[in-house]
């Protein structure tokens, strides 16, 4: 079976949500970019849950380095609506990875998902792979995927 993935893209055909599932990894990777709004991103994060439940998975690299905008500001609905979805999904660790010109005016608080999943700030992707690497690793066998 080939690893789930998606890719969503803007009127101009150009692609803003991308999700590849990483086996060798045992995370998903979504790579977003450009100016995403509130449709957009409610719509990548319900491809994601499409994508989970065909590939379990503990851990989430979400990728936000080429985002030009400030990143979706749905933070209700995530939290409430989106977050027990994937919970229930099995996701545990959530990598975040800020925009290069860095809008923490829409980032939740690392706590806005306490008693969910932990939630981990980055200012680069490889060091949330590599603390997602440290969550995989804590996980006792068999709950990664």
């Amino acid at each position: 079976m080939a690893s789930p993935c998606f890719s969503l893209v803007f009127p101009n055909q150009a692609v803003y949500c991308a999700a590849q599932y990483e086996p060798e990894n045992d995370w998903f990777r979504i790579v977003w970019s450009g100016f995403v709004i509130n449709d957009d991103g409610v719509a990548g994060a319900t491809a994601y849950l499409q994508a989970l439940q065909q590939a379990p998975s503990s851990l989430l690299l979400n990728d936000n380095s080429g985002v030009t905008g400030p990143w979706f500001d749905s933070l209700d609905w995530l939290q409430h609506i989106w977050a027990p979805q994937v919970v229930a999904l099995g996701l545990r660790y959530v990598a975040h990875v800020l925009p290069a010109n860095d809008f923490p005016s829409v980032l939740p608080a690392p706590e806005a998902f306490s008693g969910q999943f932990e939630l981990q700030i980055f200012s680069t992707v490889a060091e949330a792979e590599h603390w997602l690497h440290t969550c995989r690793d804590a996980l006792p066998q068999g709950q990664v995927a």
